[in-house]
């Protein structure tokens, strides 16, 4: 089956991705009252067509801090994904590259900022941060990012303390023992 809309890669997700990984992935904290008002925020977002206005040209790239794109999206750190896919964050930085789109790395990712730095050389590439109480630890990360030549950090300010993830709590979430 080709896969052409959001609902047929959630679909296949389904499929693939171990019910403790998809749970993590598909849930949000407490009575996911955040999760559900995003995505009703999205689903009401529109795409308004613009009517003889001389589409033949278009020109979808955007520019920020200095870094051109092709597109005005970018992909946001998202945690673990090496439990949905064996290259995880690489593969993810990878297709991102290729198509000319930013990628942000996960503080919590499965893989380390120097191999997302190493598998996408010249691509443009941002770190988000959480800040830990060991400041130690915080700027090891920050140092990290900044040698392997991440061009931004995204400060990540609404999470002192992790939300109670109620289906990570029924499956009793860990992460699979093979990834770090």
């Amino acid at each position: 089956m080709a896969l052409v809309s959001v609902r047929d890669y959630e679909q296949r997700a389904h499929e693939i991705i171990p019910r403790n990984a998809l749970d993590y992935y598909r849930s949000g904290a407490g009575d996911e009252l955040s999760l559900h008002l995003n995505r009703t925020g999205f689903d009401r977002l529109r795409i308004r067509p613009r009517m003889l206005q001389g589409g033949a040209t278009r020109d979808l790239t955007c520019t920020v801090f200095g870094e051109r794109f092709a597109l005005p999206i970018a992909i946001s750190p998202t945690a673990m994904q090496r439990m949905a896919h064996p290259e995880g964050e690489v593969a993810n930085a990878r297709a991102a590259a290729s198509r000319q789109v930013l990628f942000t790395l996960s503080t919590i990712s499965t893989s380390s900022i120097e191999e997302v730095a190493n598998a996408t050389p010249n691509a443009p590439k941002w770190f988000q941060l959480y800040i830990y109480r060991d400041r130690q630890l915080t700027e090891g990360l920050v140092r990290r990012a900044e040698k392997a030549g991440y061009r931004a950090i995204v400060l990540t300010v609404d999470a002192p303390l992790f939300g109670l993830r109620r289906a990570d709590m029924r499956n009793k979430f860990s992460l699979p023992p093979h990834l770090t």
